[in-house]
């Protein structure tokens, strides 16, 4: 198959990026495949320039509400299986993710649930992890990508003030306890992997957080170890803006 570049982006509406020309640079990096978080639209609210994308197959998976969730997928490589789950079908899953099966390798995008705020809230990103490990664990001995926004900032080198992070959603000692379990399986963070000790953050809370340099990694792409001596690079796009995220982008050799 050879070299594929992914990028997977928290895009944050859409529509709003494709009006204001934001989504131009993605496409500008001539990706083969693109993953989108947050598109917050239905299929029949897109325009046919969002639907028909030029040399892409497009997929689609609406979230609960036009205002929040949503995912998509642009590839130019067509797969062999797309399924919204992992293993077997499951409503509980809210959307949050596509399984797409190509012939060398499993995709798995996501959009984790955002939340700690309440019991409730821990309870559903808590089931969502433990079915996403249950899967990592079945194909951990498979090549596998796993991408997508994960909603948890692993290390203090992921945020940029981690007494303050701490005490919010997604810097838990529970949440960080689910990277530190995939990663256990076999999984390896491609970014940290590359940039063990780089300091750059995916996330922020605004425009004038990011300027100033406040946030947190929150964009991953978790390879099995098999793809380990396949990675090439996986970097953060901090040029590109619209969003409240960065897109982030994988190079790996398959």
């Amino acid at each position: 198959m050879g070299k594929i570049k992914i990028i997977s982006w928290n895009i944050n509406g859409i529509r709003t990026r494709a009006k204001n020309k934001e989504i131009d640079p993605v496409y500008d990096e001539n990706p083969d495949i693109i993953l989108f978080q947050e598109t917050k639209a239905k299929y029949e609210q897109l325009d046919s320039n969002l639907k028909d994308v030029e040399g892409y197959n497009t997929y689609f998976s609406p979230g609960e509400t036009t205002r929040t969730g949503g995912i998509a997928a642009f590839s130019k490589l067509k797969p062999k299986l797309i399924k919204r789950f992992f293993d077997v079908p499951d409503t509980s899953l809210k959307m949050r993710i596509l399984n797409f099966e190509f012939d060398k390798f499993t995709l798995i995008h996501i959009y984790a649930p955002y939340g700690f705020n309440s019991k409730a809230d821990k309870e559903i990103k808590l089931s969502f992890y433990n079915k996403l490990l249950e899967f990592a664990e079945k194909s951990a001995d498979d090549n596998v990508i796993i991408a997508g926004d994960f909603n948890i900032a692993h290390s203090e080198k992921d945020v940029s003030d981690p007494e303050k992070a701490s005490k919010n959603s997604s810097f838990s000692d529970e949440e960080r306890d689910i990277i530190n379990k995939i990663e256990k399986l076999g999984y390896f963070d491609s970014f940290r992997h590359l940039n063990p000790d780089k300091i750059e953050f995916s996330s922020w809370k605004s425009q004038k957080a990011k300027e100033s340099g406040e946030g947190s990694r929150l964009d991953y792409f978790f390879i099995s170890k098999s793809l380990k001596d396949s990675l090439i690079e996986s970097k953060i796009l901090s040029n590109v803006n619209g969003s409240k995220h960065d897109p982030i982008e994988l190079v790996i050799d398959i």
